[in-house]
């Protein structure tokens, strides 16, 4: 099909300029560019729930806490091998609306479940139940969004310095950093909220109960914001038939996947680390676990804004996704060295389950919590949203791109799964804990730059 000559690629991939020409029944790069707002508002909602009561699991629930999140993420791990089939045969029977709606209804049982601990089976059967979900809701979000970025590339004209890799780079970037940005408010408007009702309703019984029922109402209204994304075809070579073995023989058969592995199990690792220790070691005993919602809430304010500006640096050009890894990832080794090597003021004991004041945090102790998870914040933005971008750059259009989205949220929910499981085995070892992480950055960084030099990043 001939390209429309009318409009400006990269005026377009800014937001600037004219609409593309309208093609394909009246659809244009506007029409896309709606549907991964609305799927992304979607998990906007979903995510408003399951991350403030995610953040809030260790702090709340001890013990019970990292469990619930390490089957969660264990189970997100192994579904994650059978979820392109799965969502192949799914999808030709429902299409993605209803299966992302359903999948988002467990997320929002799982926040429910958090009212009745006594019983460690409900909580911990509906985390198993996540696990089953959530590897088909991130697959079928990054398809989606790929899907989006493909059929807008093919509407942007071309000029004779853009060429066809540019244009879908372009689109890449500006979608997936759309939903990134959209998708981690959903985290700082949770904990916010969370918070604010911890604080208000401080010391009666029933705190809990209205805490974990409004967040998983707000889950469930972001669960129906699903049966509204507008419906978007496959990319052109995608409908062959997908198995389970493809996820693994894409894992350890493309060196493209395979050298993005350790970066993206070690994001996973990191941010466990970020939700379940870091609130633990050093919020909690330093501000109190009041504060614990509204730190985890600047984590992801933070990186919002991140992962917009990164967005814009690598669309526009400004920075390259290979430095952009690297000065990221240099971030993210500053707050590690923060959390190693500086002593934090333990103003609060954990008895049983309950924090014990005992004595005043200081304003410049809890400035200095908030200021490193900024830190942290925008080295984790484009190790989130970079790896599933650069993936679909390299295989949108063929049918191996449905299982290198079920790879990237594999091998960060089994990151997920093994933090937890450390922190819990390593529970009196912080700087053994700390120590790992920092090697993992290391190496992953390492990868990339083998990744970059076998295959350019741009």
């Amino acid at each position: 099909m001939e390209e429309p000559k009318t409009n400006d690629m990269v005026g377009a991939a800014n937001g600037q300029g004219t609409e593309a020409t309208l093609l394909d029944e009246g659809r244009s790069v506007a029409f896309y560019r709606r549907g991964v707002l609305v799927s992304s508002c979607g998990m906007l909602g979903v995510f408003w729930g399951f991350q403030a009561a995610q953040g809030l699991q260790t702090s709340l629930n001890a013990t019970l806490g990292y469990i619930n999140l390490a089957c969660v993420y264990g189970t997100f791990t192994l579904v994650s091998l059978v979820a392109p089939p799965a969502i192949e045969f799914l999808e030709s029977r429902t299409g993605l609306r209803p299966v992302m709606f359903v999948c988002g209804l467990a997320y929002a049982s799982n926040v429910a479940s958090n009212v009745y601990t006594k019983v460690w089976a409900f909580p911990i059967g509906t985390s198993v139940l996540v696990g089953v979900a959530a590897p088909l809701l991130f697959t079928c979000q990054n398809d989606y969004v790929g899907r989006c970025a493909y059929h807008a590339a093919g509407r942007l004209s071309t000029g004779e310095s853009i060429n066809e890799e540019q244009r879908l780079s372009t689109m890449t970037a500006r979608f997936t950093s759309l939903f990134f940005s959209i998708f981690q408010f959903a985290g700082m408007l949770g904990c916010v909220s969370g918070s604010l009702l911890m604080l208000a309703f401080a010391g009666k019984s029933w705190m809990k109960d209205i805490l974990f029922f409004v967040l998983g109402g707000m889950s469930i209204l972001g669960s129906v914001g699903f049966l509204f994304i507008p419906a978007v075809g496959s990319t052109s070579m995608q409908r062959e038939s997908a198995s389970v073995k493809d996820t693994l023989a894409l894992a350890f058969g493309d060196s493209r996947m395979t050298l993005f592995i350790p970066l993206i199990f070690t994001n996973g690792m990191a941010l466990a680390f970020m939700f379940g220790d870091f609130p633990a070691d050093a919020v909690c005993p330093t501000a109190g676990p009041s504060m614990t919602g509204f730190c985890i809430a600047s984590f992801f304010g933070v990186n919002a804004a991140a992962t917009a500006i990164w967005g814009r640096l690598v669309t526009k050009r400004i920075v390259q996704r290979r430095s952009a890894f690297m000065i990221s990832g240099l971030f993210q080794l500053m707050f590690f060295m923060l959390v190693l090597f500086l002593k934090m003021p333990q103003n609060y004991e954990q008895h049983d389950s309950d924090w014990k004041k005992v004595q005043s945090p200081s304003w410049f102790s809890v400035l200095r919590i908030f200021l490193m998870i900024a830190v942290f914040a925008m080295g984790d933005a484009f190790w989130e949203s970079g790896p599933p971008a650069a993936l679909q750059n390299f295989l949108l259009g063929s049918p191996a791109v449905v299982p290198a989205m079920a790879n990237t949220k594999m091998w960060q929910s089994l990151g997920f799964a093994t933090q937890f499981v450390i922190g819990v085995i390593l529970r009196e070892y912080a700087t053994v804990r700390v120590v790992l992480l920092i090697v993992l950055l290391i190496v992953s960084v390492l990868s990339v730059i083998v990744l970059d030099k076998r295959t350019s990043l741009q």
